[in-house]
């Protein structure tokens, strides 16, 4: 279930009438980013931008710290890590994107035993 925060008036306002399900809470005097940290599980944050007619979109995923004090991400699933995924520029001007996928490189042959060269 979607949870809406408003820390003005109007904005709930719009939450309300935009979407019919659920209510937006309202927190005025207390600033969006700061309350998405605290609130300590992954929040999008829709705040207004600069230009007139456009928001911005901010992600906020929170980090916990494990018992050496060492900040780490909260595991999301429980998949084994991968390597990151990388693109390379091509087409006209670069242009398009196209993934680079690296293959692993081969095993080194076997390292002989000592003992079957001496015998011959």
């Amino acid at each position: 279930m979607v949870r809406w925060i408003a820390f003005d008036d109007e904005t709930a306002e719009a939450v309300i009438g935009r979407f019919k399900r659920g209510a937006a809470e309202i927190r005025e005097g207390e600033q969006p980013l700061e309350a998405a940290l605290r609130y300590g599980r992954p929040s999008l944050l829709i705040l207004p931008a600069t230009t007139t007619g456009r928001v911005l979109l901010v992600s906020v995923e929170p980090k916990s710290r494990d018992t050496s004090g060492t900040i780490t991400p909260q595991a999301t699933s429980k998949t084994q890590p991968q390597a990151p995924l990388r693109y390379q520029a091509g087409g006209f001007l670069g242009l398009t994107d196209e993934p680079v996928f690296e293959e692993e490189p081969p095993a080194p042959p076997k390292k002989k035993s000592w003992w079957p060269r001496r015998a011959a």
